[in-house]
């Protein structure tokens, strides 16, 4: 099956302030000829698969937006009403819906019918959705792996079943107000009444999310930065303690965008004490704040001025349960401004009074904003609904306001929050922070499943502390392997964050692990890397409705596997992401992991293997080796490996061109900030064509614009698992090979087996055609070069290893045997003489099966080593 391409188009202009709930221009009150009204029930068709059935014990109907709904005007869809005084009978394209009328909704009066895989399914009202594939949770707090913490999963809009129902009966409304809030909570009217919504898709499960956005929003594109890599730890730092940290990371080489400042930035009085006093609202004194503690931040505004001048965006976390109390700086002004009449008491928090919340963002987040907090971390933990508002989700609401809030503060930029999943409707309200997981190989196995199931309903950005945030019972020290598995799947999830508890046994920093630094921060590099293609599939969340960590079964519904294999996930439209679950062996240090590859084949990027779909395989790879797969034909657009921020302009696009066939990508472009981002960005179309020995790949001219855009920009395009050209050609002129290649020239990477090519700055409106012409002997060869990457790799890696033991059991002056050092050195002959490729690979496989055996003839050589050689020379179990 042909995975889902977005064509990104030109949406209609829309006012910034309505960006507070959507993106989209909104109206809940659907058209006249959608509606069909019988006695107290009314069916409104909003899509040929979606209907929205009202029962009222008064017979008067809900027009008002909810919390989830926000917009019923669609187009109508063409259907056709059959009425009696008994019965009625909504016909559209795709669905059958019956009514008895007479009385309120049951499984004796109403039910639907459509069609799934040629075979008729019956709804009837009432019935159990066992094969909901559920979407998410508020939170994570205390969750080990596949046993949840607090709270359970909520179901979503997407089932097995072919059909899901969401009750919206009992959702709060957004009435209209006068206010700059233009909208405001209120609840239901008193009396019976029923609203659902039947979802009707079979197992089109990417129409299904469209359609879902187009009733309850948009999913907005967060800024660029927020797809960089996050700071973030739970720990008293002060001033000069986070610019030390910063400036190690940048000593270290590694990318940064986002610094979380936890909670003792503010005073946190008594907390530190074991038995914390309570305040009358029964949560512990020194949890909420806003004073800023000056012990560690003597001049707050240079604080965060120094992290503007370090291209950081700067958060602030945020407990609000306890409301403003007299001790706290801003009392004075917030009470004023809110008109409290009791001087002296706190006051209660109230977010659900729009008074409040005026005095709460004005005068007391307001001042902090203006000397640069950048955006807030709510991290609300208390009590699930209002005390006010009958049955208001607080975390729903803290979404809203927020959100809204940020949109008011700069209708210039896009608006960010990081909060947590407040229900069916927080899609429009991102980023969100899945909460404090335990720090357990059970909890990275779960993740997966975990964030591409959130998918299922919009909720396409979830947060996870990298690392997991608190040791499980029994656990006393960071895990190495562990936390690097940790880093490399959090490459493949939508918001890459470190963080962790107040525990000094708890290590984040990644060059306190001298044996893993480097590959930690490969990870975290690889995460710069693929900053284009993320970038790309967050455009395309918001175009689609479809988010960048998609489950299996979107594409392969009628697949088992796709749903049986929960730790593996596509992460945009053309890579099949995972993560290593389990401890590498002690003796072979390889860790497994299991790979259903669908239909096509499937470039491993980690060891140059090429999977043939339809099945199962049990692969290995050692710790330095992160999974990921691209689709055959593919084309991953990417960043240079030296972009340590996403604030900055990049002026190269690097082209990583997957063998197999034909393929395509748009590559997504706008300001990274702005809120118009609807009207103002540009896309570039690149392609891929294979005519016998001929390679062309085509850049089209960028369309469209934006503030800020780049007139110009070089390229560099790789062809991993190729052999070398004969010729290249960049728009006809002709490339010469240079082992130091620059501009206007191609080289050979002997490490990845890609020609290069190094094309110099051009305007982004011409066109631009890459040709390499192979000989078609290296052609009928190329399946000689899958997975020589990663064996090439493996050996050299053992190589200090094997010449310590060697010469130990030996000769302490002699070259390791010739059979491995022809594989271990491979890639170096390659590198220097490419076009003896061939000849490389003939000896290549005349030595491999030598080099065992060479090994054991050596007296007393470690068994364990030449099983490790032995075993790493293999990917599959």
């Amino acid at each position: 099956m042909k995975l889902h391409k977005s064509f990104l188009s030109l949406l209609a202009l829309v006012s910034i302030i309505n960006c507070a709930y959507a993106t989209q221009t909104e109206n809940p009150k659907a058209n006249e000829k959608a509606v069909v009204i019988a006695g107290n029930a009314r069916f409104t068709v909003l899509t040929s698969q979606l209907i929205r059935m009202e029962w009222s014990e008064d017979g008067i109907f809900e027009d008002n937006a909810t919390l989830t709904f926000v917009n019923r005007n669609l187009p109508v869809p063409a259907f056709t009403v059959e009425q009696s005084d008994t019965e009625l009978t909504i016909k559209t394209e795709d669905v059958t819906l019956n009514y008895a009328k007479g009385t309120k909704f049951s499984a004796e009066n109403l039910k639907a019918e459509f069609m799934l895989n040629g075979e008729a399914v019956v709804w009837k009202y009432g019935d159990d959705d066992s094969a909901n594939l559920m979407g998410t949770t508020r939170t994570l707090d205390r969750c080990n792996g596949w046993t949840l913490g607090k709270e359970p999963m909520e179901k979503g809009i997407l089932s097995r079943a072919g059909w899901s129902v969401v009750d919206d009966s009992a959702n709060h409304l957004f009435i209209d107000t006068e206010s700059h809030w233009n909208k405001w909570v209120e609840c239901r009217p008193e009396g019976e009444r029923q609203d659902l919504y039947l979802f009707a898709y079979g197992h089109d499960y990417t129409k299904a999310l469209k359609d879902y956005t187009k009733v309850a929003g948009d999913i907005p594109l967060p800024p660029k930065y927020m797809f960089g890599y996050w700071w973030s730890r739970y720990w008293v730092y002060s001033d000069s303690e986070f610019r030390d940290l910063i400036d190690q990371i940048k000593r270290f080489d590694v990318p940064i965008d986002v610094l979380i400042v936890d909670m003792d930035w503010h005073e946190t009085w008594s907390l530190s004490s074991k038995k914390s006093p309570r305040d009358k609202y029964g949560e512990r004194i020194g949890w909420t704040g806003y004073t800023w503690n000056k012990q560690l931040f003597p001049s707050p505004k240079n604080f965060l001025s120094w992290a503007h001048s370090e291209n950081l965006k700067t958060a602030l976390n945020l407990h609000p349960a306890s409301g403003i109390e007299p001790f706290e700086e801003p009392y004075e002004r917030f009470a004023k401004a809110y008109g409290w009449d009791q001087p002296g008491e706190g006051v209660p928090f109230r977010m659900s009074e729009e008074k409040w919340a005026d005095a709460y963002f004005n005068t007391v987040l307001g001042p902090m904003e203006g000397e640069g907090v950048d955006f807030w971390w709510l991290d609300w933990q208390q009590w699930r609904t209002s005390k006010y508002v009958k049955d208001l989700s607080n975390t729903f609401w803290l979404n809203h306001t927020f959100n809204h809030h940020a949109t008011e503060r700069n209708p210039k930029e896009r608006p960010v929050i990081y909060h947590r999943w407040g229900g069916l409707g927080s899609h429009r309200y991102q980023v969100g922070f899945s909460g404090d997981i335990y720090t357990s190989w059970e909890s990275l196995s779960f993740l997966p499943w975990f964030t591409a199931t959130a998918s299922n309903v919009g909720y396409g950005y979830w947060g996870h502390d990298v690392g997991g945030h608190m040791f499980p019972k029994g656990v006393e020290k960071t895990d190495p392997e562990l936390y690097t598995r940790w880093l490399q799947y959090g490459v493949f999830t939508p918001i890459y964050k470190t963080h962790s508890t107040r525990d000094s046994k708890i290590e984040r920093r990644v060059w306190m692990f001298p044996d893993h630094m480097f590959i930690m921060r490969d990870a975290i590099r690889l995460r710069y890397d693929l900053a284009p293609y993320i970038y790309t599939a967050a455009r395309q969340t918001y175009d689609t409705g479809v988010s960048m960590c998609r489950p299996m079964y979107y594409y392969w519904p009628e697949v088992d596997e796709a749903y049986d294999m929960k730790e593996q996930f596509m992460f945009g439209d053309d890579i099949l992401a995972t993560a290593v679950c389990k401890p590498a062996d002690p003796v072979t240090g390889l860790a497994e992991r299991e790979m259903w590859f669908p239909e096509g084949e499937w470039f491993d990027c980690s060891t140059g293997a090429m999977y043939s779909g339809n099945q199962k395989f049990t692969l290995r790879y050692t710790i330095e080796e992160n999974p990921y797969f691209a689709k055959a034909g593919s084309i991953i657009p990417m960043n240079p490996s030296n972009v340590d921020n996403l604030q900055e302009s990049c002026d190269k696009l690097v082209l990583a061109v997957i063998p197999g066939g034909d393929g395509e990508t748009v590559l997504y472009e706008d300001n990274g900030l702005a809120a118009n981002y609807a009207e103002e960005y540009a896309t570039t179309k690149i392609t891929k064509q294979v005519k016998g020995s001929v390679i062309r790949v085509v850049i089209e001219p960028r369309k469209g614009s934006y503030e800020g855009a780049l007139n110009k920009r070089s390229y560099e395009v790789r062809l991993p698992a190729h052999f070398p050209p004969k010729s290249v050609k960049v728009n006809g002129k002709v490339y010469n090979y240079n082992r130091l290649a620059g501009d206007d020239e191609w080289t050979y990477d002997g490490n990845t087996l890609a020609p290069i090519v190094k094309i110099p700055q051009m305007s982004c409106g011409k066109k631009c055609t890459i040709e390499l012409t192979f000989d078609e002997e290296a052609v009928a060869q190329q399946h000689r070069l899958y997975g020589k990457q990663g064996i090439f790799r493996r050996l050299a890696s053992l190589s200090a290893t094997c010449k310590h033991e060697y010469r130990i059991k030996y000769d302490g002056f002699a070259m390791l045997p010739e059979a491995y050092l022809n594989v271990s050195q491979c890639s170096n002959y390659i590198m220097e003489f490419p076009f003896r490729l061939t000849e490389w690979l003939d000896r290549y496989d005349a030595s491999k099966d030598q080099i065992v055996p060479a090994f054991q003839a050596v007296k007393d050589f470690s068994p364990e080593l030449i099983s490790c050689i032995r075993e790493q020379m293999t990917y599959i179990y």
